[in-house]
């Protein structure tokens, strides 16, 4: 193993492990997150909690839905807000 390579591998033991780049269903995930934050003028970074998980669930539902749509295979939805944690 060559000196570099040695340091590179320390440095990523540091931090946990090797970075890998999100895939394609993440990154299509988090678009959609931020459609919706634009769609009702959140900025998802300097959000209240109750503004969070308002634009969390209204992703999580949305994804599911396109996801039955786009697959044809029936998804099991929990109803927006049924799982609500205290604020």
């Amino acid at each position: 193993m060559t000196p570099e390579r040695k340091k590179i591998d320390d440095l990523a033991g540091q931090v946990g492990g090797y970075f890998s780049l999100p895939s394609e269903g993440s990154m299509a995930y988090t678009e959609l997150l931020f459609d919706i934050c634009q769609q009702f003028g959140i900025h998802y970074y300097t959000v209240t909690k109750k503004e969070r998980y308002f634009t969390e669930e209204v992703t999580r539902v949305t994804w599911a839905k396109q996801q039955e749509e786009k697959t044809g295979i029936p998804q099991n939805i929990r109803p927006a807000f049924s799982a609500r944690p205290a604020f």
